[in-house]
Order: structure tokens, then sequence, then C-alpha cells
């Protein structure tokens, strides 16, 4: 004869529930490994990206051709604009100063 137990139903219904287990399939564990990885590679690259453009950049000569009718005009006015942005860096650093 079975014998059944005492616990009320109430009871029952939350001691009876197993709790999930916690294994995780190689499939899932790798994937995840993989994920992290290609995360902190794009974080790396960023970040050398932001580096890499926070330099000077030099400027370069645009390309004029020789056969152009006012390409010294157009130099001569190319070279005023530099030196007045340099003047303007230079007059920016001394008001902070």
């Amino acid at each position: 004869m079975v014998m059944k137990s005492k616990r009320k139903k109430t009871q029952s219904l939350f001691f009876d529930i197993k709790s999930k287990s916690k294994r995780v399939s190689l499939k899932k564990k790798y994937k995840v490994i993989r994920k992290v990885k290609e995360h902190n590679r794009k974080k790396a690259k960023e970040a050398k990206k932001l580096r890499l453009s926070g330099k000077n950049k030099v400027e370069k000569d645009p390309d004029i051709p020789n056969n152009w009718p006012f390409k010294e005009q157009e130099l001569k006015a190319l070279e005023a604009r530099r030196t007045k942005a340099i003047e303007e860096l230079e007059q920016k650093k001394a008001e902070r100063k």
C-alpha cells in the first residue's frame, strides 16, 4: 500500500518545482566567447581610430593643373588662408594663457 504525503497542495506547488539546471551547452558557451572577443576587437579598433584622428593632419596642396589660367593667384590665396588660420590659432593660445 502506498502512503500519501501529508503536505498540503499549496506547499507542493512550491517545493516540487525543480530549479532549472545552470549547465550551458558548449555551442552556447563558445558562441558567447566569440561574441565577447568580437566586441572587444571592435572597441579596440574604435579607440585606435580616435587616437589616430586626434593628431594634427598636414594639409595637402590641392592639385591645381599647370595649364590652369589663374594658378598663381589661387596658390597665393591658399597661402594667405593658411597663414591666417595659423595666426588665429596663436591668438587663441595667447588668450587661453
